[in-house]
């Protein structure tokens, strides 16, 4: 049952909003869309912004479950960080700063489980968005790519560890070094989805049926289980060494001539020449 749909309620308009919990409490399963579409779901700040304000106002409304998909029938679940809006003047494209990771810390920290419904393809830091929930229901065609080494970007340190956490090593290794995708199968096989189905009409279905699910058992009991896990897969601690090592590996990407080359050649829409400096 859905209980109320939205979009205009929203800052950005491009963030729809169904409840679609049991009879009894429509309202304790909220399904957050991504709806801008022609930008490919791109995570601009303004989307971002509007996901954020959706996750906030269902934790202060008691929502038991959260479901985060994109409109039915896309091609593109999300095309990942918005290219766009990476400096070219020599400043670090992702710092720790970035909204992309302050959406995925509310996230992690939200008080009920967030289910990834995934249709399309996943690009980039969206598979990290996708990571980052913690369930995933994805139609069997969805294909997951993280891209950066095709622009010259150097992702940064937190959401390579995000990656890790959720991937066997040398699959994360075999996504990041060569920026191809993989399928929800393959995926799948390792451990990463928990329902792969056939096609939207079944995603929006079994994606709700997990959230009504997990929305019918005890609330407080959920919400402390998943901060005590969120709390136990937390990356350790970085010495001032690592952080200052791998922040200089970095540094040297960033303000490369094959990043400039990378952003350029994504905005004129054809194949880098990366030459290594």
């Amino acid at each position: 049952m859905v209980a109320q749909q939205s979009g205009a309620d929203t800052p950005t308009g491009i963030v729809g909003v169904a409840f679609v919990g049991p009879e009894d409490a429509p309202e304790a399963v909220v399904e957050v869309t991504m709806a801008h579409a022609a930008k490919r779901n791109a995570l601009s700040e303004e989307l971002l912004a509007g996901l954020t304000e959706q996750v906030d106002r269902a934790a202060e409304s008691g929502v038991r479950a959260l479901i985060l998909r994109a409109e039915p029938g896309v091609s593109t679940w999300s095309a990942g960080y918005a290219i766009d809006a990476l400096p070219v003047d020599g400043s670090d494209p992702l710092t720790w700063a970035n909204p992309l990771e302050g959406f995925l810390h509310r996230l992690r920290r939200a008080p009920f489980p967030v289910i990834a419904a995934v249709e399309g393809g996943v690009w980039g830091g969206a598979c990290e968005l996708v990571l980052t929930c913690d369930l995933i229901v994805a139609v069997r065609t969805s294909t997951f790519a993280i891209t950066p080494a095709r622009l010259g970007v150097p992702y940064n340190t937190s959401g390579v560890n995000h990656v890790l956490s959720a991937l066997p090593l040398n699959m994360a290794k075999e996504l990041f070094f060569t920026a191809d995708p993989m399928s929800a199968d393959e995926w799948a096989s390792f451990g990463a989805v928990n329902r792969l189905v056939a096609d939207a009409d079944e995603l929006t279905e079994t994606s709700r049926q997990l959230g009504r699910r997990i929305a019918s058992r005890a609330p407080l009991a959920v919400r402390a289980i998943k901060g005590e896990m969120a709390a136990l897969t937390d990356a350790r601690s970085l010495t001032s060494d690592d952080f200052e090592r791998l922040t200089e590996l970095r540094r040297a990407a960033w303000t490369s001539q094959d990043y400039q080359e990378g952003v350029r050649a994504f905005m004129e829409k054809r194949s880098p020449k990366f030459e290594g400096r």
